[in-house]
C-alpha cells in the first residue's frame, strides 16, 4: 500500500478507551486506603473525559474516513462508555439518597443506657461516661461517633 491510501490509527479512541476504563478501575479505590472525598468526583469525571475522546475519535473515523479508522470499535466503545458515564452518575446521586432514619436520636435527646466495646475491646456503659471523675467536674454531654474505619 502506498503512504497516501494507508489509514492512520485513530489515537483518540485508543486514550478514550484507555480512560474510561480507568474511570471504571477507579472504583476499586474504595476498598484501599485513599481518602474517599474526591472519589465520586473521580468516579464521575474519568468516564466523561473518555467519552469525550471516544467522540472526538468517532467523529473523526467517520468524518475523515479515508484518513482515520474505528468506525465500527469506536462506535461501540462510545456506547459503552456512555453507559459507564450513566451508571456512575446515577450512583453518584442515589449514594447521597440514604433515607432519615425515624428511630434515631436526636441532638439534646436522652438516650436509654447503652454498653459497647471501646478501642481495646473493653466495654463502656453510657452511665460511666456520665460518672464524674476524681478531680474534673460531670460531664453534661456525650458525643457518639460512629465510624466505620481501619483499626
Amino acid at each position: 500500500m502506498s503512504d497516501a491510501i494507508r489509514k492512520h490509527t485513530n489515537s483518540s479512541l485508543w486514550l478514550g478507551l484507555l480512560i474510561t476504563v480507568l474511570g471504571v478501575l477507579s472504583n476499586l479505590l474504595y476498598f484501599s486506603k485513599v481518602p474517599a472525598a474526591g472519589l465520586p468526583w473521580l468516579n464521575l469525571t474519568l468516564p466523561a473525559i473518555g467519552l469525550t475522546f471516544l467522540l472526538i475519535g468517532v467523529v473523526r473515523a467517520f468524518g475523515q474516513s479515508r484518513i482515520y479508522r474505528g468506525k465500527i470499535w469506536g462506535t461501540i466503545a462510545a456506547g459503552l462508555a456512555a453507559l459507564f458515564l450513566a451508571g456512575s452518575a446515577w450512583l453518584f446521586v442515589q449514594v447521597r439518597n440514604v433515607p432519615r432514619s425515624a428511630g434515631a436520636p436526636q441532638v439534646g435527646q436522652r438516650v436509654s443506657d447503652f454498653t459497647l466495646p471501646d478501642s481495646n475491646g473493653q466495654p463502656v456503659a453510657l452511665a460511666q461516661l456520665f460518672a464524674a471523675s476524681p478531680g474534673m467536674p460531670q460531664p453534661k454531654a456525650v458525643l457518639l461517633v460512629f465510624y466505620r474505619g481501619y483499626w
